[in-house]
């Protein structure tokens, strides 16, 4: 798995106080309403992912930024996270010409009057996977606090002297499209019958590779598993060993689940389950 971390292609903040002011040149990022009705602050950041190619899948993507004061006086608000509708420009944004964002928000951080200074991460995944695969449109990210109540909040803008304090947007990808089939519920058969039982065939492909996590949810100590291939799914197909048996642990204990994968030259792969009879395992099969 690859990562990268992008700085902001560009970052400002909007005041209601000061309705027509540009502050894209500002160290700072603010949120909220600072000391009265009419004196509110809003956010924009705006990450240029251009150099992921298509041909990947996002894992996971976090905005990081670097909050330096917090005036909560008590509860907590939400910052939250909104997706911006239209294209915008830092050195033209002020209150009055802000874009329009969605009013439900992709994601958000909780702070509170004892949330301490310093990086805070959140966790927008989704968002950046719907702008990758084209699906949302990157306009960018708005930051909105609570806007009631005086309860301000700053954060480092990629104005500021440091750069390890700018706004972050770190991805993890890997290479090639992810394909997630189902996860699959399996109980291995109590005797008389044979304590042995198979997962659904998955496809593979041309320079296709598949992962299944296997996870033992049981309390035995004696399943084991294997990767089986074969060259069609029939069920009454001949399906060919490859590798070696792997041991899974008790649910509770270190080695309790475990990945097999495989590469080879064949049509569909399973994974072959044995145990003492009426354990239960979950599989995770994953496909690129």
């Amino acid at each position: 798995m690859a990562s990268i971390t992008f700085m902001p292609c560009q970052d400002s903040y909007v005041s209601e106080w000061y309705p027509v002011q540009n502050f894209s040149s500002n160290p700072a990022l603010f949120v909220s309403r600072y000391q009265q009705e009419g004196d509110i602050y809003r956010s924009l950041l705006q990450f240029d992912l251009s150099s992921i190619t298509g041909n990947c899948t996002i894992e996971k993507a976090e905005l990081l930024l670097s909050m330096y004061r917090n005036e909560i006086q008590s509860g907590f608000i939400e910052l939250g996270v909104h997706r911006i509708l239209n294209k915008w420009t830092e050195n033209a944004s002020n209150w009055n010409s802000q874009p329009p964002f969605s009013p439900i928000q992709d994601a958000a951080l909780i702070v509170r009057p004892n949330t301490q200074l310093g990086i805070h991460t959140i966790d927008i995944s989704d968002l950046v996977r719907g702008w990758h695969k084209g699906a949302i449109a990157n306009n960018g990210l708005l930051l909105m606090g609570k806007e009631d109540k005086n309860d301000l909040l700053a954060f480092r803008s990629s104005k500021y002297l440091l750069s390890s304090d700018w706004p972050r947007l770190k991805l993890k990808f890997i290479e090639g499209i992810l394909d997630k089939a189902d996860t699959e519920s399996i109980t291995i058969p109590s005797l008389p019958a044979v304590p042995i039982v198979e997962s659904s065939p998955i496809a593979l492909g041309p320079r296709k590779t598949v992962t299944f996590m296997i996870h033992n949810i049981s309390p035995s100590d004696g399943v084991k598993v294997r990767i089986q291939l074969s060259f069609t799914k029939h069920p009454d197909a001949v399906f060919f060993d490859s590798g070696s048996w792997h041991y899974l642990k008790p649910q509770g204990y270190p080695g309790e689940a475990i990945a097999l994968s495989t590469c080879e030259a064949a049509e569909y792969a399973r994974v072959l389950c044995w145990g003492a009879g009426g354990e239960k395992l979950l599989i995770y099969p994953r496909s690129k």
